[in-house]
């Protein structure tokens, strides 16, 4: 087809679509400026491809549709970036690092799924991006393939003259997560410790409690404590992180351990 009218993936070269269905988070409540920053170099790009020569295949330049790519791609994976690892997830309390799968990202870019495929392949080749696949052993002792989890690489951020400004903010982030894990394990204490007065204040009725009754309320403290620590690692509030909990567990709204019998 021709430029006028673009091609079968929908590119359009004299009309490109540089932003993703889902444009990075800024300003107040946004993601560190360094990610939508490096987003906004980054699309310089497309238009002086000779900028990042690395993408380029020898002495072609790059098509557009491809240059296209990448721009929605890299503002997408700079949108889920945690930059204490510069992988592609968010680290919670219970799961560890949850990474980000090829279906989210092509549901947050907007092109099909082929083309962003091509795109992460490009951005691996030229160092910009790495893919690993972690490993575990199974029941059976062999090793079996987990889901794979993309990283970004430094020389990405070297690329774009951010290298100085990506150390400072990846020690920021960590001191961040290390802060929240504090905070999360004090949270959890002072949660732990209040559901444990809960249930032996229960020992003084009258109306006496069996072993498993005992049991089955620990067991269901210890859950609730747990997931709203997940909920409040994620950054909620601490009465959002109630209220999900109880709704995830089915107890009533107002439900806290200690509080119900």
């Amino acid at each position: 087809m021709s430029a006028a009218t673009g091609n079968r993936c929908g590119h359009y070269p004299k009309r490109p679509q540089l932003t993703p269905a889902l444009p990075i988070r800024k300003g107040k409540g946004g993601l560190p400026r360094i990610l939508s920053l490096a987003a906004e170099r980054a699309k310089a790009w497309y238009s002086h491809p000779q900028k990042c020569h690395v993408l380029n295949k020898g002495s072609r330049q790059t098509r557009s549709e491809r240059r296209e790519a990448y721009q929605v791609i890299i503002e997408t994976v700079l949108s889920f970036l945690d930059l204490a690892s510069l992988c592609l997830g968010v680290p919670t309390l219970d799961n560890g690092f949850v990474d980000v799968d090829m279906k989210t990202l092509v549901a947050a870019v907007g092109i099909n799924q082929r083309r962003c495929e091509r795109a992460i392949a490009d951005l691996k080749e030229a160092g910009l991006m790495e893919v690993k696949q972690p490993r575990k052993l199974n029941e059976h002792g062999d090793y079996v393939g987990l889901r794979a989890i993309r990283v970004v690489t430094v020389r990405f951020f070297e690329f774009l003259g951010l290298a100085p400004m990506l150390q400072k903010e990846r020690a920021k982030a960590a001191e961040r997560l290390r802060r929240k894990a504090m905070q999360m394990n004090k949270k959890l204490s002072d949660l732990m410790r209040r559901a444990s007065q809960g249930i032996r204040s229960m020992f003084t009725r009258s109306m006496p409690i069996s072993q498993a009754d005992q049991k089955r309320r620990e067991t269901d403290s210890l859950r609730w404590n747990r997931l709203c620590a997940q909920y409040m690692l994620a950054g909620l509030e601490p009465e959002d992180c109630r209220r999900r909990a109880n709704a995830e567990l089915g107890l009533p709204a107002d439900y806290s351990p200690g509080s119900h019998a």
